[in-house]
C-alpha cells in the first residue's frame, strides 16, 4: 500500500499570493510600478555583465563538482546549460525546474540521469551553504539586531554541516531500503568531494564570487530606484533577500523576495515601500540578465525536433 504525499504546490502559490496581496493592500501598486519605471539602460547593461560573470563562475563550479564525482563536464557545455536553467528557474513555478533539467541532460545517458541529478544537487547545495555562510558573516559584522540574526543563521548552518559530516562518517547499514541507499549515495559523494581539498576550495571561492555578484545586482537595483549608494548598508539586505529567493515557491523568487525586502528595509530604516521597489527592479534586472538562455533553449528544442524527425 503506497502512501500519497500531499502536494505543496497550491499552498505555496497561496502563500505567495498572500504576501503580494498584503504588500499591495499596505502600499498600493506604486512601489511595484516604480520598480519597473526607474530602470535604465545602463543598469540593464551592468546587470547583464555581472550576471554573465556569475554564470561562468557557477558553471565552472558545476564542472568541478561533476569532475570530482566521476562525470567530467566541459565548461562550454556547463555555461550553456546554466544559462538555460537560470531562465527556466525564472519563468517556471518553483525555481528548481531548470536545475532538474540540466541535471537530467548533463550526462546524456538515460541510465546516468540519477547521477546527473545528484551532481546538480551537490552543486546547488554547496552554493546555498556558502550563501548562508556569507550572509551569517556579514550580519555578524553588522550593528544592532542584525547581529543576532547572523548568530542564529551561523548556528543553524553549523548544525546542518555537522549533521552532514556525522551522516557521512557513520557506519553503513546492511539493510537495502530506499533510505539506506540514499544515505550510502550521500556518503559516497561526500567522500569523493572531501578527498579533493583543492576542488572544495575552488567551489567555495566560486560560490562566494557568485553570491557577491548577484548581491551587487540587487544593490544596483536599490540605487537606481532611489536609494543612496551605501554598500555597507545595502549588502546585508541584498544577501537576506537572496536567501529568501532560494525558497522554492513563486516565479523566480517573486513573493518571498518582495516580502523579505519590505521587512529588512523597514528594519534598516530605509522604508518597506523602498524595499518592495528595489525588489521589483531586481527581479526585472535578473530576468533580463538571463534572457541569453533563450539561445541554448532554442538550440535544444531544435536538436530535439531534428532527432524526432530522423527517427520518425
Amino acid at each position: 500500500m503506497s502512501i500519497r504525499v500531499p502536494s505543496l504546490r497550491w499552498p505555496a502559490r497561496l502563500a505567495v499570493a498572500a504576501v503580494l496581496g498584503v504588500l499591495l493592500l499596505r502600499f498600493g501598486a506604486g512601489p511595484f510600478v516604480a520598480g519597473l519605471q526607474r530602470l535604465t539602460g545602463f543598469a540593464v547593461l551592468v546587470a547583464l555583465g555581472l550576471t554573465a560573470v556569475a554564470t561562468v563562475a557557477s558553471a565552472w563550479r558545476w564542472s568541478l563538482v561533476s569532475r570530482a564525482m566521476g562525470s567530467p563536464l566541459p565548461l562550454r557545455t556547463a555555461i550553456s546549460s546554466y544559462y538555460r536553467s537560470q531562465l527556466l528557474n525564472s519563468v517556471l513555478p518553483g525555481g528548481v525546474t531548470g536545475d532538474v533539467e540540466r541535471g537530467l541532460r548533463s550526462t546524456g545517458v538515460p541510465g546516468r540521469r540519477l547521477h546527473g541529478l545528484r551532481v546538480v544537487a551537490w552543486d546547488r547545495g554547496s552554493a546555498q551553504i556558502v550563501q548562508l555562510a556569507v550572509l551569517a558573516a556579514v550580519l555578524l559584522g553588522s550593528p544592532g539586531p542584525l547581529r543576532l540574526v547572523g548568530a542564529v543563521v551561523a548556528v543553524v548552518l553549523g548544525a546542518v554541516i555537522a549533521g552532514s559530516l556525522v551522516v557521512g562518517r557513520s557506519a553503513p547499514r546492511r539493510s537495502g531500503g530506499r533510505a539506506a541507499r540514499a544515505v550510502a549515495s550521500f556518503r559516497q559523494d561526500l567522500q569523493r568531494l572531501a578527498g579533493r581539498p583543492g576542488t572544495v576550495l575552488a567551489v567555495v571561492g566560486a560560490s562566494v564570487i557568485v553570491v557577491l555578484l548577484h548581491a551587487s545586482v540587487f544593490v544596483l537595483a536599490a540605487v537606481v530606484t532611489g536609494g543612496s549608494f551605501d554598500p555597507v548598508r545595502l549588502l546585508p539586505l541584498a544577501l537576506a533577500v537572496q536567501a529568501a529567493m532560494a525558497i522554492p515557491v513563486g516565479l523566480g523568487g517573486l513573493g518571498p523576495r518582495e516580502g523579505m525586502a519590505a521587512v529588512v528595509f523597514a528594519g534598516a530604516g530605509l522604508g518597506a515601500a523602498q524595499g518592495v521597489t528595489a525588489a521589483i527592479a531586481y527581479g526585472a534586472l535578473a530576468l533580463i540578465a538571463v534572457l541569453p538562455g533563450v539561445i541554448p533553449l532554442a538550440l535544444t528544442h531544435r536538436h530535439r525536433r531534428a532527432r524526432e524527425g530522423a527517427t520518425g
